[in-house]
């Protein structure tokens, strides 16, 4: 192999390079191989913990914006994926929580209830020295 470093591109990170007219910075997915199935539940729990349910993940497989997703759907068809993101969320540990905060108005009549506390007298006597533990 040869190990010219003059044969190389020399390598620009992207925030300092310029822009220029030829490159429209835009994204384009590209396929890689994988499991399919692996990539739709992982896709799937990634929505499922930030709380979306079935009714609004299965919908974006519909998206042609969503590449990834939408040959999925291609493949699978809606029941396919929609079976399969059912199966992914039974599988997938989300505790969705929702929490109703009610202000009622303080009532002006109830005071709360006096405690009041006091200090036990030790009843073995006072303590030796060298032990603070004992008589307690």
């Amino acid at each position: 192999m040869d190990t010219n470093p003059q044969q190389w591109v020399p390598k620009v990170h992207p925030a300092t390079r310029s822009v220029e007219p030829e490159d429209p910075m835009t994204l384009h997915a590209t396929a890689v191989p994988g499991d399919p199935e692996v990539m739709l539940r992982c896709l799937v729990q990634e929505f499922a913990w930030m709380g979306w349910d079935a009714e609004q993940i299965v919908p974006l497989f519909r998206d042609p914006f969503y590449p990834a997703l939408n040959s999925l759907w291609c493949v699978h068809g809606e029941a396919g994926i929609r079976q399969r993101v059912q199966e992914a969320l039974r599988q997938c540990a989300v505790l969705n929580v929702t929490a109703t905060v009610v202000e009622e108005p303080e009532s002006s009549e109830s005071q709360p209830e006096l405690i009041e506390l006091g200090i036990r007298t030790n009843p073995h006597g006072p303590l030796q020295e060298g032990s603070h533990v004992k008589g307690i």
